[in-house]
C-alpha cells in the first residue's frame, strides 16, 4: 500500500509561526536553527561594524563613494515561488532599490545582498540556499567558513553564481558589493 503523499509546508505556515520558534522554512519543511556559537557572533558584529559606513542615507555627494544600505542581522526573509523562507545572518537591502526600510519580523521584500555564516547544516547554506537566491536574483551572497576562515564572495549571474574573491586571515580586501572599503578580514574572524 503506498503511502500519503507529504504536504509541504508553506510561507503562510512559515508567517504564522509564534515568534518563539526560530526555524527556517527550506524547500517546503520547518529546519530549526541551531544555537550560534561565539565565533558565530563575533564575526557577525564585527562585519556588521565594519560595514557601518554604508548604513547610511546617501545624501546626495557627501558621502562617496559609499551608497545607502539597510541592513539587519539574523531576519527572516520570505522567498515566493517554492516554499522557503530563510533567518540570514546578515542582509542588505540598496536604499536607492528600496526607498522604505523592510519591516516586519517575516520580511517580503529580497535583500540585495545576504552572507551566511557555516555552521549546524551546512548543505541548506552552501546548496539550497545558494539556489534560492540564485532562483530570486540575489545580486550578491557571502559564504564564512569560521573553521577554515574564508569568506567567499559571490555574484550573480545567469549560469549561477560566479565567486570572484575569496578572503582568509591575515588579508585586507575589497569585497563586493562593499569595495569602496577594505576589509580587515583577521578583525572579522576576531583577532586584535
Amino acid at each position: 500500500m503506498a503511502s500519503a503523499a507529504r504536504k509541504l509546508l508553506t510561507i503562510e505556515d512559515w508567517i504564522s509561526l509564534p515568534d518563539s520558534e526560530k526555524c527556517e522554512l527550506i524547500e517546503g519543511d520547518f529546519v530549526y536553527k541551531s544555537m550560534p556559537s561565539f565565533e558565530h557572533g563575533q564575526f557577525q558584529g564585527n562585519l556588521r561594524e565594519s560595514l557601518s559606513k554604508f548604513n547610511r542615507k546617501n545624501d546626495g555627494g557627501n558621502n562617496p563613494p559609499f551608497t545607502g544600505w539597510w541592513f539587519a542581522t539574523e531576519v527572516a526573509v520570505a522567498y515566493e515561488g517554492r516554499s522557503n523562507g530563510f533567518i540570514h545572518d546578515i542582509a542588505g537591502w540598496r536604499r536607492d532599490k528600496h526607498k522604505e526600510k523592510p519591516k516586519g519580523k517575516k520580511v517580503i521584500i529580497k535583500p540585495d545582498w545576504v552572507c551566511e555564516i557555516l555552521s549546524g547544516n551546512k548543505s541548506n547554506d552552501l546548496i539550497t540556499k545558494k539556489w534560492v537566491l540564485h532562483e530570486h536574483r540575489v545580486e550578491y551572497y557571502w559564504i564564512v567558513d569560521l573553521e577554515e576562515e574564508i569568506v567567499q564572495v559571490f555574484r550573480w549571474s545567469e549560469e549561477g553564481y560566479t565567486n570572484i574573491s575569496d578572503a582568509k586571515k591575515g588579508e585586507k580586501k575589497k569585497l563586493e558589493p562593499f569595495e569602496a572599503i577594505e576589509m580587515d578580514i583577521a578583525f572579522l574572524f576576531g583577532y586584535d
